[in-house]
Parts: structure tokens; C-alpha cells; sequence
């Protein structure tokens, strides 16, 4: 192959052009970027102004664009360059948002309000966008109450998450305590029981177990899993049975696994007549 038609790792193409991406830690926190990331923003009012690729011809984007001018927002249409810029080299698909922070739930209001079935899901070191937006849509599509994890760099949803999260990130109920072991302990004041996911010996087959109605479920980086203070203060321990070749999942697959066996024991409502 030619060396004029290979492109480095550090290097992109757009409209047959190669060019240096930038740092993807130059990322602001204050975007989202990615057509379904800024529908969700333009939806809940979270969106402060609007960029999109000036020659795009994406009939989505240009409705983006045009639905961001009617809600009387800033629209800009700039080169490709500054969108890899702010995107931190992202997937923006033309289109990027400034934002306003999402603001988090409070933990024990949510718990106080909660009915009899009820699903919190806690976090512990699950840092990586791609995971921690995965399982934000998987939390607001199986009904959670409440999502807890720790502040990053200041920012509660960073711009990797709204993007993972398809946007679902701006209307995901976050809560973010000071630390988990706290928010354990408000969450068994509230007559929450905690269940931990781990592998280790003495766990629970998660398909087997007596879900309780109001649960709390903490899961661990695939690498570290739950730590040991968290898993002390649990009243359980689940595993999902897997083929012994296996040795994990990915935490937001088996988060999405867990929280689903628990919504199997506990349905949704069955929808009004007429509804």
C-alpha cells in the first residue's frame, strides 16, 4: 500500500481528507454530541446552542438544526475539524450540543417515594462512558428508581456517557452521594435490600434467586468487581451461571441481566384499559 493512503492511528478522514485528531481529554464536559444524544437534549431543554457540519446532508441533522432554531437556540453550522475538536474526536455524525449539567436525584427522596417494587442501581468504579452509558439506557428501560455513581472530574454525565446512553442520560434518575457505602446505608434505612453482584464463593445463582421487591443492586468493574466494604454491607451476593469457559461479562451486559431477572419477578403494571 501506498504510505500517501495509510493513515496513522492519531489521524482521521472526512471528505477525503486526512487530518491530527485531537486529545480526546480536550473534551468539554458542557456537550453531546451524536444525533440520538442531541434529540434527547432538544427534548428535555437541556440544550443551550446547536453546531452541526455546515455541509452535511443528513436529512436528521438538518431537522436537528432547524428544531434548535425554533426553540430560538444558537444553531452555527462549522467545518468538520471543530466538531472532531469539541467531540474529543468522538462519533459526533455531524451534529454536537452545548448542554446544560444534569442534575442529580436525591437519593433519599427517591427512596422515600418509591413503591413496594422498586430497583436502585449502584455503581462501584464503573468509570468507562461506554459501560456507564449502557447501562443508563438499560436502567430507564427497565424502570430503575434511581442510578447511583460517583462525580468524575466534576462533571456528574460526561459527553462519552450521553453518547453511550443514546441520550437517555438526560433523563436517567442519577443520584450522586458522597460515597456508595453511604448511599447503601440510606438505601437499607429505606427498607431497601442490597444484593452485590460477585462471582466469589457463597453467591446465589442471580436466575434462581428470590429477587426481593426493593432491591439494591451494586456492580463492579469487570476487572475489580465489587469491593470489599460494599460487599460487607450487603445482605446478598448473586452471580449469573455462565458456561465455565467464560470467566466474566461485560458489567453493562450483566447489569442488564440482573436487572431484568428482577423485573421478571416483579413486572411492569399492566397498562389501563383503553391505555
Amino acid at each position: 500500500m501506498d504510505a500517501a493512503a495509510r493513515l496513522s492511528p492519531g489521524r482521521a478522514k472526512l471528505g477525503g481528507m486526512a487530518r491530527l485528531r485531537p486529545k480526546p481529554n480536550s473534551t468539554p464536559d458542557d456537550v453531546a454530541y451524536g444525533v440520538n444524544a442531541v434529540a434527547m437534549a432538544l427534548e428535555t431543554g437541556h440544550a443551550k446552542s446547536l453546531l452541526y457540519y455546515r455541509e452535511t446532508a443528513n436529512e436528521r441533522v438538518l431537522a436537528l438544526a432547524e428544531r434548535a432554531r425554533e426553540a430560538g437556540l444558537r444553531v452555527e453550522g462549522v467545518d468538520a475539524r471543530r466538531l472532531d475538536e469539541l467531540s474529543g474526536d468522538g462519533v459526533h455524525q455531524g451534529v454536537l450540543a452545548r448542554v446544560r449539567p444534569v442534575e442529580p436525584v436525591d437519593l433519599k427522596a427517591v427512596a422515600k417515594a418509591a413503591g413496594r417494587q422498586s430497583l436502585v442501581l449502584l455503581l462501584d468504579r464503573v468509570t468507562d462512558p461506554q459501560n456507564v452509558g449502557a447501562i443508563l439506557r438499560t436502567a430507564v428501560a427497565v424502570g430503575a428508581d434511581a442510578i447511583v455513581l460517583p462525580l468524575r472530574r466534576g462533571a456528574l454525565i460526561t459527553p462519552g456517557v450521553h453518547r453511550a446512553s443514546a441520550g437517555l442520560s438526560f433523563v436517567a434518575p442519577v443520584a450522586a452521594p458522597q460515597n456508595l457505602a453511604q448511599a447503601v446505608r440510606t438505601l437499607k434505612e429505606a427498607n431497601y435490600w442490597v444484593a452485590a453482584a460477585d462471582a466469589g464463593e457463597g453467591s446465589e445463582p442471580a436466575t434462581a434467586f428470590d429477587w426481593p421487591g426493593r432491591t439494591a443492586l451494586i456492580v463492579g468493574s469487570e476487572g475489580e468487581g465489587v469491593g470489599q466494604l460494599l460487599l460487607r454491607e450487603s445482605d446478598f451476593r448473586v452471580a449469573l451461571p455462565m458456561d465455565p469457559r467464560v470467566e466474566s461479562l461485560n458489567v453493562a451486559v450483566a447489569t442488564g441481566a440482573l436487572a431484568y431477572l428482577w423485573r421478571r419477578q416483579h413486572p411492569f403494571p399492566a397498562p389501563a384499559p383503553g391505555g
